[in-house]
């Protein structure tokens, strides 16, 4: 019957995901013959992608015609890809003082979706995305789910907060998941008695592969392996909006037995990339975006810069997203054509742990302030049983939000959990002057 199920999904998922507009399916086929092509082909296809995504810009996005022009920068179609670098760079603070400008004056030609984060660096965003450029974003996941060995039709448990598990899903959102054969759980917290039901519920399903944030998964292996549980169709983990720190990988291939493929991109800017079973970094698609840093020495991490090659609806020239990483400078031994980031040094969130057995992810907060029109904000564990939250704001805390970020940790971390919401002018920022939006005071 699974075999049947999985045959059936793999029939039925192309053309359902035409009728809404994604040609996923397109897309990949057409992304699998490029790993064919030359890197002379490559280059070619991507600098004429550029220009085009340039010219566009300049007619359509009077934003962009004002910010080139206040630096120097007159348009003409870039013959190599270094002139790129005479364009200035977008910060993200420019970015969301400029959002709405920077929609193209024929944006409801283009069939698209708004799109928000709740801010993996403390500052939410709000953005637009382009059906195409999701549909060869969700080709591009295909490829890299499947250097863990993923199959479309396999069955997935996902674990995390509500930007990969929908609190209240469309039916669009609903028969997709469905076709993916996801099952989602809830990642925001974890605890023994949730893992035994977890257990249950993933082994019922036949899960093949996790798919999620890998502290909560971590924790997750850990009450697992504490209780003498096992999933044994498991294949592997694949995970996912923060870090995957040394001891999270240890630990899920310790007690899961399977081996992990970490997952680096943003959305709003643009971009993706996945581990391949070398784990030597990411394999990036510079098919969807060209990623420069701002390092003067490629050999040191320097701040990420994303064009992205496909989303008109709100373009991302030089956009700096926020990421601190290094480009690698060599291919992979695994010969696949995309090229590599070779380390990410930014998005460290802490896991935060707490005196009632509760644990807390910080990826899964990003998304409590997504609505919320705020400058930014923090979340601080002051001790074991108690939190603050920050809220960067001129008109400081609603009481409307207020009352719900407290009844959002009430419900995942229990009433026995103080909770403080304070306004505050300024947020903490590291010695580098990276803000770190969660982080825990407790030894």
């Amino acid at each position: 019957m699974a075999k049947l199920l999985t045959h059936l999904t793999r029939a039925a998922a192309p053309p359902v995901f035409k009728m809404m507009g994604l040609d996923v399916f397109g897309h990949y086929k057409r992304l699998i013959r490029t790993l064919n092509w030359s890197p002379e082909h490559r280059s070619r296809w991507r600098l004429e992608r550029l220009g085009g995504m340039l010219e566009f810009c300049w007619r359509h996005v009077p934003f962009y015609r004002e910010f080139w022009g206040d630096h120097g920068v007159a348009f003409r179609r870039p013959r190599d890809m270094e002139e790129l670098k005479e364009y200035p760079i977008l910060s993200k603070d420019v970015f969301k003082a400029n959002r709405k400008r920077i929609e193209p004056d024929n944006v409801q030609t283009i069939p698209h979706k708004r799109n928000s984060t709740g801010g993996s660096t403390g500052q939410p965003l709000e953005y637009s995305l382009d059906l195409a450029h999701w549909s060869f974003i969700q080709a591009y996941h295909q490829w890299g789910w499947g250097q863990a060995g993923y199959r479309f039709g396999d069955p997935v448990g996902v674990i995390a907060g509500s930007s990969l598990v929908p609190v209240n899903p469309s039916f669009k959102v609903r028969m997709r998941y469905a076709l993916e054969r996801k099952l989602c759980l809830s990642g925001v917290h974890m605890e023994r008695d949730l893992a035994i039901l977890y257990h249950k519920r993933l082994n019922d399903y036949g899960a093949k592969f996790l798919y999620g944030y890998p502290s909560v998964i971590s924790v997750l292996a850990s009450h697992l392996s504490d209780e003498g549980l096992a999933l044994p169709r498991l294949r592997g983990v694949i995970t996912t909006a923060e870090m995957l720190q040394p001891r999270y990988r240890a630990n899920i291939e310790c007690h899961l037995g399977v081996p992990v493929f970490d997952h680096f991109g943003c959305n709003d800017g643009g971009f993706l990339s996945y581990e391949c079973r070398r784990h030597r970094g990411f394999h990036y698609n510079d098919f969807q975006a060209i990623l420069e840093t701002d390092s003067p020495d490629p050999a040191r991490p320097g701040q990420l810069l994303v064009t992205n090659l496909w989303n008109k609806s709100m373009p991302f020239i030089r956009y700096a997203n926020g990421d601190l990483v290094q480009l690698a400078d060599k291919a992979c031994p695994c010969l696949q054509p995309f090229p590599m980031i070779a380390s990410v040094e930014g998005r460290t969130m802490d896991l935060l742990t707490f005196a009632n057995g509760k644990t807390l992810a910080g990826p899964a907060l990003t998304l409590i302030f997504r609505d919320m029109e705020i400058e930014g904000w923090q979340v601080v564990q002051r001790t074991p049983a108690s939190l603050e939250v920050r809220i960067l704001s001129g008109n400081g805390v609603h009481p409307e939000h207020e009352g719900y970020i407290r009844r959002v940790f009430a419900n995942h971390l229990g009433d026995d959990i103080v909770v403080d919401v304070n306004p505050v002018r300024e947020l903490k920022t590291t010695r580098a002057g990276k803000l770190k939006p969660v982080w825990s005071e407790v030894a």
